[in-house]
């Protein structure tokens, strides 16, 4: 007998899932809350579900443990990962003024120094390395990432910076050559810069989970999923987090595969945090041709193609008084949901009550905020922050509309919010559902009087936004299902326009008219998803019958729907590729750019044929080292070639990839 458990463990529900391997077939599953600010609380209650469900007998032969999580895909959509120190080797002083670069840093810091190598690996400046003594010890700074000019051609500099740091800093390293071999020295700095926001997010995760099962007696290989579904050791994923950051959406897509056998459909999880959408194309799920798409990140992360878009049960619901028409938004940014926070903080709803009888209501009433530990604040926070932090004396919440009585304070709790330091709790569409009825897991009250404060909002014409709480909970449940179908027929859309297509046409109110309208009147434009959609997650039954009638399309929700993550991680298997470059180098040699050398032949029928070799040993040993067993290899040669005429052609340059396959079980 051979069990495998999986995890999965998201933003708002850690959910479990105990598979019999060799039957294929779910034993038990179980769902608990997700504890932010202690994980390990919610993966042992939902662990501890499974296992009152399972004899003891299987629980004795389970041989693997596979954990898929949304946690870091969460972490960089909201911005809430640790600070980066970014040192950029080599790069024009115009890539510091790259906005993107100094906002994936998470409020950390960048140093750019001299050095790098040209494209064919040659060095373009000497490094210096007493250039980076002031900059790692910034207490400011958490994990640190090293981007190189054309380190993919030659990783030297990279490598010298990292051993240079070891012996002056126990922070995480990052090398950009060690996660991806693509050119585009920006995207890939941006990506080294993830992955170091993440390395103390993944590590605590995983060690959590190793110390539960320890105490549960289950001693047994512990593998984490990656974003294209395939699973990865506990030292691989400790070492290139970023890999995980669309584990949560492969293994969802992966599970809803194994449990709708659909041959095409689109995968659809709904969660708290984020929804994840995916496409299955003649039984397989469709692969990134450019690296994970992350919220507003473009990534060199290998993937399923997956788009992440910030919008779930737990989204942040704000009260806008300017907008003309529609006076609410809805994400990307996760809060607490009221019934949630009232089920261990009965507090509020004396709050709630209070604000809900004022004769003018606050855009900030009916949110709460609190400290996420207590602690002095980091001496890097503005005087006002320090200020707004102070206020928060504990970790009960507070009512945001005591602690920010005006714009300044206002701005600065949201500020800390950003950089992780308080937790925050609001009306969200899950207390939508509770109001209407259509769940009752939590506290109804709280999501009742959250809905009646919305609900006497008033807009810049002094009237208030809606006439009862059922109405106000309806146009957020709304706004949640046209943001939710315009984002899928986007994503279907991706092979046909490209990004400034498409916007041109989502931004139009004539296309959205169309799209969402009842009254067609004299014209009718009727889109159709041609696929149906697959939807899971823990409120895919109350939302996307209706997300999927806008589409004009099906919606099937297999059985075990809420826990299709965890059972992705549990029917996962191994794949390791190794992609090494041959480049045309002057005097007729040929520069074969290995991942940690470089290589001149003068032959390159020799360069290819020796390179064939290296890069299946290299993957297969990859294999290995994880676990793997019954490898298969398959390798590909993909020539790029300038064609004279039919009998001669100038070699540019080859990519030599060894892609191997392994089960664990």
């Amino acid at each position: 007998m051979a069990f495998v458990l999986g995890f999965d463990a998201g933003g708002t529900f850690t959910d479990s899932v105990i598979l019999d391997g060799i039957n294929q077939k779910i034993v038990s599953e179980g769902k608990a809350l997700t504890t932010n600010n202690n994980l390990s609380i919610g993966i042992r209650k939902s662990l501890e579900i499974s296992l009152r469900k399972t004899p003891l007998e299987i629980i004795k032969n389970i041989k693997l443990v596979v954990v898929s999580s949304t946690l870091a895909t969460n972490s960089v959509v909201n911005a809430t990962g640790c600070r980066v120190g970014l040192i950029l080797v080599g790069f024009d002083k115009s890539v510091l003024m790259n906005e993107n670069l100094i906002k994936v840093c998470n409020n950390g810091e960048i140093l750019s120094i001299k050095g790098g190598h040209d494209a064919e690996g040659n060095e373009k400046d000497t490094l210096n390395l007493k250039d980076i003594d002031g900059f790692i010890s910034n207490k400011k700074i958490e994990s640190i990432a090293i981007a190189s000019l054309f380190s993919t051609r030659n990783p030297e500099h990279e490598n010298e910076i990292r051993d240079y740091i070891k012996n002056k800093t126990k922070l995480p390293i990052t090398c950009s050559h060690d996660l991806s071999s693509d050119l585009n020295g920006v995207k890939r700095a941006i990506t080294c810069a993830l992955n170091s926001s993440l390395t103390h997010l993944i590590g605590n995760l995983l060690e959590d989970i190793s110390k539960i099962l320890f105490e549960k007696n289950i001693s047994t290989k512990l593998m984490v999923v990656k974003g294209d579904g395939t699973l990865i050791d506990l030292k691989t994923a400790k070492f290139r987090p970023i890999d995980t950051t669309m584990s949560g959406p492969a293994a969802s897509a992966i599970g809803a595969l194994w449990l709708s056998r659909k041959k095409n459909a689109v995968v659809v999880d709904i969660g708290g945090t984020t929804t994840d959408i995916s496409l299955i194309k003649s039984s397989y799920p469709l692969r990134s041709k450019k690296g994970a798409k992350i919220g507003e990140w473009d990534t060199m992360v290998e993937a399923l193609s997956i788009y992440t878009v910030g919008l779930g049960g737990d989204s942040q619901v704000l009260f806008n008084r300017e907008k003309q028409n529609n006076n609410l938004s809805i994400g990307p940014k996760r809060q607490i949901p009221l019934s949630i926070l009232a089920e261990t903080e009965p507090i509020i709803l004396d709050h709630l009550k209070k604000q809900s009888n004022l004769a003018i209501s606050s855009p900030t009433d009916g949110i709460f905020v609190w400290k996420k530990n207590i602690k002095n604040y980091p001496n890097w926070l503005s005087k006002v922050e320090k200020q707004a932090y102070d206020k928060l004396n504990t970790k009960k919440p507070l009512p945001l509309s005591e602690i920010a009585p005006n714009q300044s304070s206002y701005g600065a709790i949201f500020r800390l919010i950003n950089y992780n330091l308080l937790e925050i709790a609001g009306f969200t569409p899950t207390d939508a559902s509770h109001v209407l009825g259509m769940y009752n897991e939590f506290c109804t009250e709280a999501s009742m009087l959250g809905a009646l404060i919305l609900s006497n909002q008033k807009n810049s014409s002094g009237k208030c936004i809606s006439d009862t709480k059922e109405n106000i909970s309806k146009k957020v449940l709304n706004l949640l299902y046209e943001k939710s179908a315009i984002s899928i027929f986007d994503f279907t859309l991706n092979d046909k326009f490209n990004e400034q297509e498409k916007n041109s046409l989502f931004k139009n109110r004539i296309f959205q008219d169309f799209i969402f309208s009842d009254k067609k009147d004299i014209v009718d434009l009727n889109f159709k998803v041609k696929f149906p959609i697959i939807s899971i997650g823990a409120s895919a039954k109350n939302y996307y019958p209706k997300i999927a009638n806008l589409l004009n399309t099906k919606n099937f929700t297999p059985n075990s729907f809420s826990v299709a993550g965890a059972v992705g991680a549990a029917v996962g298997s191994v794949k390791q590729t190794v992609k090494i470059l041959i480049t045309k180098g002057q005097d007729e040699n040929y520069i074969v750019h290995h991942p940690q050398k470089i290589k001149i032949y003068t032959s390159i029928r020799k360069a290819i044929k020796d390179t064939k070799i290296e890069a299946k040993a290299i993957s297969e040993k990859k294999c290995v080292e994880i676990g793997a067993k019954s490898i298969k290899t398959k390798i590909k040669v993909l020539k790029n070639e300038f064609i004279i005429n039919k009998n001669k052609t100038i070699f540019l340059e080859c990519n030599v990839i060894s892609t191997c396959y392994g089960q664990i079980l």
